[in-house]
């Protein structure tokens, strides 16, 4: 997850916003983020995958409900943190939508496994 959010960061903060001009990404990839109009939507596309893989956590260590509304509100402080320290870039700007995309791609990783552990949890308790 450390890898994750560490990703996060260095892409949201290189100095260039076009990822086409980066060595770490596939051109297929970059030239569809790259296009205007996926520059929001590309932000949801890592924190579904930050939401898979705190899901998977918190089903192996059994947290209670409570704790996937922490995970989530984590992973949207990340992506607050992503955009602030876009302030500081002069190519860079500050975007509400991309906060709004990451909370929902976030939510897109989170959802689907917690109705899933509602689901197993319900049907063991009307067992």
């Amino acid at each position: 997850m450390v890898v994750g959010v560490a990703v996060v960061f260095y892409f949201s903060w290189i100095p260039e916003p076009r990822l086409g001009l980066s060595n770490y990404v596939p051109a297929w990839l970059s030239a569809w983020t790259d296009k205007d109009t996926n520059m929001n939507l590309r932000t949801a596309i890592p924190f579904v995958f930050l939401g898979l893989l705190v899901a998977v956590w918190l089903l192996r260590t059994h947290q209670p409900w409570y704790q996937w509304v922490t995970g989530w509100l984590l992973l949207v402080a990340v992506v607050v943190i992503a955009e602030a320290g876009q302030l500081l870039l002069p190519l860079r700007h500050f975007d509400w939508g991309d906060i709004g995309w990451g909370a929902a791609g976030a939510a897109a990783g989170l959802l689907p496994c917690f109705l899933v552990y509602t689901l197993v949890r319900l049907t063991k308790i009307a067992h």
